[in-house]
């Protein structure tokens, strides 16, 4: 079965997909999601996004993809330690680390069809002491039918204490979207023709620092 463009670059190991997703991909757009300042800010940074959502995913989300992290706890040492007052507190972020990390990762696994493309690229250099600490897997899981909580996946990308970086995937329109966090998010296209085709549509939302860079990709 011929697989969308998307999907292919999803599949591929060769596609990084790591923040910041629109400087790191030719076919981004960048929006702005929360404006204002006190209650109005996250009510509107929900709001913006809901849109954007809409525009990009009349039918919902077709998968979602996460970055599964894995990371050697015996090679964490002093520059962690220095985050903590105390022991118990290193212990304790860590475990709730894994535990809310792990809980995400088998929910959708026992819910979905899903794939996985392994050892992936990390923010460590190659010549970073930590690079042999940390690994990167990629899950795809696919909706088959069985609808997404969108909105529920975009309020934990909105949430203070967002680790996941789910991104919402749409076969139909060939485009991730990322939300980063309460202050904006990323549309990444397979290519320039979703580009152009979405880039009037979007243009209401767009952050205005990016918006030179994403003129030009425009043409």
């Amino acid at each position: 079965m011929m697989k969308h463009k998307i999907e292919e670059m999803l599949l591929s190991p060769r596609f990084d997909y790591l923040q910041p997703y629109f400087y790191s991909n030719p076919y981004a757009l960048r929006c702005e999601l929360g404006i204002g300042t006190g209650e109005d800010y996250l009510a509107n940074a929900r709001a913006r996004a809901s849109e954007i959502h809409r525009i990009l995913f009349p039918h919902g989300a077709d998968a979602i993809i996460f970055s599964a992290w894995i990371y050697d706890w015996t090679d964490t040492g002093p520059a962690e330690e220095a985050l903590y007052a105390q022991p118990e507190d290193i212990i304790a972020a860590r475990i709730e680390k894994e535990m809310d990390s792990l809980r995400f990762l088998s929910e959708c696994q026992m819910k979905y069809r899903h794939v996985s493309v392994k050892n992936l690229k990390t923010y460590c250099a190659p010549d970073d002491p930590d690079s042999e600490s940390v690994r990167r897997n990629r899950m795809i899981c696919y909706s088959d039918g069985k609808d997404f909580d969108d909105a529920a996946l975009i309020g934990k990308q909105l949430a203070d204490d967002n680790d996941l970086e789910i991104g919402l995937v749409s076969f139909e329109n060939e485009c991730i979207l990322s939300v980063y966090d309460d202050r904006g998010c990323d549309v990444v296209f397979a290519d320039a023709e979703y580009l152009r085709r979405f880039y009037p549509l979007l243009k209401p939302f767009f952050l205005a620092y990016d918006l030179e860079e994403m003129e030009r990709r425009l043409h």
